[in-house]
């Protein structure tokens, strides 16, 4: 006889001994978290959920950002929520607070976590209302701020880069690559399939044979003339790492590290005689690839650019306070 023929209905006292107990191997990594369904923070991962019937869990329905929290400072956090707001809008989610509120929450957040070092997760939501696509259905959107463990690549990826491989799941395209919502379905498989080949990312590629991005990861090469190629910005979602580097890299053109930066169509062709590829992410900042699916990128070794950006973006990041928001544990 099965085990589930006679399931046990359970009182709420039964049931939070139960969630208060169930094994959570994988919540070491959660910090703190605030909702706006218990109006508060906590510490206790049993109690970090979100209810079934909220259109984020059962239609995707909801945006997102992820800013990573170094040395108690949220960094690039005005241009998170300023796309958190421009992914709202998108997709007619009116927030339910303020930017500088929600920043103040996550500050507080972090702070209940207390480490200095931490990535910082906000989701906002259609909310809980019932189980159709019916977002009118909703009577209030939900608030979520995450916070848990910064986990970078290793040194060992940095100094010697990572091997990347090229995904046929279909790419995201127009509106939806360009809005940051929380139906990361396509991103999901594109990432399954790296790691099902060992790769330690992929980039997918659209149906004109031109390169997109990673999973969460943008995606860049130099070319033979020593150009700094991104995919075009209307078929990716460009992101706050990214964008940053763009910016940094122009130091580098006055300084004839490089012979420009230009965003567009980019053929995965264009591969097998590039100088140098790279990743840029939130927990990556500019991480170099080395091999494509085995086969070695110009010499197999990290180039110069890639090294180069990594130094000025990582620099970035601790010494221009400009560009992040202290929480209350610096220093």
């Amino acid at each position: 006889m099965s085990e589930y023929t006679n399931i046990d209905v359970i009182d709420e006292q039964e049931s939070i001994k139960r969630l208060k107990a169930l094994p959570r191997p994988w919540a070491k990594d959660y910090l703190a978290m605030y909702s706006t369904w218990l109006d508060g923070i906590t510490t206790d991962p049993w109690l970090m959920s979100v209810p079934l019937d909220d259109h984020l869990v059962h239609r995707g329905d909801g945006v997102f950002e992820a800013a990573k929290c170094v040395a108690g400072r949220i960094y690039q956090f005005d241009r998170h929520l300023d796309r958190l707001a421009g992914s709202a809008l998108a997709v007619r989610l009116d927030l339910p607070m303020t930017l500088h509120e929600i920043k103040q929450i996550a500050a507080a957040t972090v702070r209940a976590g207390g480490h200095a070092d931490c990535m910082v997760r906000i989701y906002v939501s259609r909310g809980p209302g019932g189980f159709t696509t019916n977002p009118f259905e909703c009577p209030r959107q939900g608030v979520y701020v995450m916070v848990s463990h910064l986990h970078p690549p290793s040194e060992d990826d940095y100094s010697h880069g990572i091997t990347m491989g090229l995904s046929r799941v279909p790419a995201k395209s127009g509106f939806y690559a360009a809005v940051k919502s929380c139906n990361y379905l396509p991103n999901v498989l594109l990432k399954r399939e790296a790691v099902a080949k060992g790769w330690k990312f992929a980039v997918g590629v659209n149906d004109m044979g031109n390169l997109t991005e990673g999973s969460t990861e943008n995606f860049a090469l130099v070319d033979q003339q020593g150009v700094l190629r991104l995919p075009e910005p209307e078929n990716i979602l460009e992101g706050t790492t990214v964008r940053r580097c763009v910016e940094l890299a122009q130091g580098m053109i006055d300084d004839g590290m490089l012979a420009g930066v230009t965003r567009g169509p980019l053929p995965e062709t264009e591969l097998a005689s590039a100088r140098e590829v790279m990743f840029f992410g939130t927990t990556l900042d500019v991480l170099p690839a080395t091999r494509i699916e085995g086969r070695q990128v110009a010499d197999g070794q990290p180039g110069p650019v890639a090294r180069e950006l990594l130094k000025r973006i990582r620099h970035d990041v601790l010494h221009g306070h400009e560009h992040s928001t202290p929480t209350g544990l610096e220093g």
